[in-house]
């Protein structure tokens, strides 16, 4: 990474913090309330989103299984240099990635959304005491921008698509009530985070796929 591209990224990185801090301290209560009171309304869409179950860690079991499998399949294949590349990146960093999500989670405490929605208590960190179904930072958008990553250098012909799928996974967790809007934006800044440094360490040089 070039001196322009660090620079870059540290401008990103603290806009990104700035951003997160706003909203935990003016956005993250008042969205998520308009929100809950929206859904409420609708009895038929309310009923649907209020039992959703959590499918994150066999998301990444399968996923991981699978481009481990794809990678050992087609690794020293001719011509598929590009392809095994991004295989072995996306495979190391979705486990890494629900890994960091299960200790920063632990580590920042913050009260779950839905709990604050229906007791109405104070939105608060407590460090280090675990809570069940803790949310900061959203563990949906960390594993899965961090997928969208490796896409993002792997194929940049894919780019727009990868962020339409990162906003729409976003939204999704904003419209079911599952995070506030610092939760998902600190997961998305995470994700890109770990496998900017998984790649950085494994594959420093690597070919674009498209």
């Amino acid at each position: 990474m070039n001196t322009y591209s660090c620079r870059a990224f540290l401008a990103i990185s603290l806009l990104g913090i700035v951003g997160i801090l706003a909203c935990i301290r003016y956005v993250d209560a008042p969205v998520a309330q308009a929100i809950w009171e929206i859904t409420s309304s609708l009895p038929k869409v309310h009923g649907r989103i209020q039992n959703i179950p959590n499918t994150l860690p066999v998301l990444v079991a399968i996923g991981t299984a699978t481009l481990w499998l794809a990678y050992a399949t087609f690794s020293g294949r001719k011509g598929m240099e590009p392809h095994t590349g991004f295989l072995k990146i996306a495979a190391v960093t979705i486990p890494a990635a629900y890994l960091a999500k299960v200790f920063l989670q632990d580590a920042f405490g913050r009260t779950n959304t839905r709990f604050w929605l229906k007791t109405g208590g104070p939105i608060e960190f407590r460090w280090f005491h675990p809570i069940q179904n803790g949310g900061f930072p959203s563990g949906h958008s960390l594993v899965f921008t961090a997928f969208l990553a490796a896409v993002w250098i792997y194929y940049p012909r894919s780019r727009p698509l990868a962020v339409v799928a990162v906003a729409a996974l976003g939204s999704a967790l904003l419209l079911t009530s599952y995070h506030f809007v610092s939760d998902i934006i600190s997961g998305i800044m995470c994700g890109i985070y770990i496998t900017a440094a998984i790649h950085h360490i494994l594959a420093p040089a690597h070919p674009s796929a498209d």
